[in-house]
């Protein structure tokens, strides 16, 4: 497992794959990331005395709830940044079949590493200035909820124990599944109907954009935020295209130049699905 950026970068020059691996070219085309965000809940457990009740007036079909801390202003602050982390990898790669995890293109690493740190960063900071005015804040949901405070003060951490409630890890691995551990499927039906599903997902976009150009080329309405559609697709196609179909790219290229009918029907044209053989033959076999 590979768990830094900096050890990801010193292996980029060469990965040294089993030679049998039927997975090896998956590989050689970029790295799985995973982004483990952890924030504090802000919240304690609701117990029946809270709401004037002795626990044995509760149903066993009833579940208490929480009682909140702070107000969820504060918590999503947090949240918000791990989710933009999130985004970058989606939008710079593809989403795995392992649960949360991203397929990181290498055309795309050195933007995803530094979009992430830059988020990472912004999260300690965060939780920096957040333990920082801990006490005020505390003193202000107090006050807020003056009347319920008996039922709230004694559930506040200290607030350097709070910190290490606070996680932002960012993983990056190559994945390799026997068929003990994926059910039914094998391993290799996984990779091969997430990699044809991936790429699929890639000429959907151009299609989509061909069609929208195309619409807006018909009713004379095409503009630039038109037009930087047909750009992000040629990056994506340039950075992300696993099957490296050049037809493809410079179909999207030659309508971001000079958008026509013509050409916009063109990328339609060659922005065909690719099949689960094409797909093995590149990155399988």
């Amino acid at each position: 497992m590979v768990n830094t950026a900096e050890q990801v970068d010193n292996m980029l020059d060469g990965i040294d794959m089993d030679p049998e691996s039927p997975f090896q070219g998956i590989w050689k085309k970029g790295i799985l990331v995973q982004i483990q965000g952890g924030v504090w809940s802000m919240e304690a457990k609701l117990q029946a005395s809270d709401i004037g009740k002795d626990r044995s007036e509760i149903p066993e079909f009833v579940s208490l709830g929480k009682k909140r801390l702070f107000s969820t202003k504060e918590k999503n602050r947090f949240l918000n940044i791990v989710s933009r982390a999130r985004n970058s990898a989606e939008r710079l790669g593809f989403p795995f079949f392992i649960t949360g995890s991203f397929f990181i293109p290498f055309a795309n690493y050195d933007r995803l590493k530094e979009s992430v740190n830059n988020e990472r960063v912004n999260f300690f900071k965060r939780v920096d200035e957040f333990i920082e005015r801990y006490d005020e804040r505390r003193t202000q949901f107090l006050e807020i909820h003056e009347a319920h405070r008996f039922l709230l003060e004694e559930h506040y951490p200290e607030p350097e124990l709070i910190r290490n409630m606070f996680k932002f890890n960012v993983v990056y691995y190559m994945a390799s599944l026997s068929d003990g551990i994926t059910g039914d499927a094998s391993g290799e039906e996984l990779y091969l109907q997430w990699a044809v599903e991936s790429m699929n997902s890639l000429r959907e976009e151009a299609r989509v954009v061909s069609d929208s150009i195309g619409s807006a080329l018909r009713e004379q309405k095409l503009d630039g935020r038109t037009m930087r559609r047909v750009q992000t697709l040629v990056d994506r196609l340039t950075n992300m295209d696993l099957m490296g179909d050049t037809k493809l790219r410079d179909a999207a290229l030659a309508l971001s130049v000079s958008p026509t009918p013509e050409r916009a029907k063109g990328l339609k044209q060659v922005a065909t699905d690719v099949t689960t053989e094409n797909v093995r033959a590149l990155l399988l076999d």
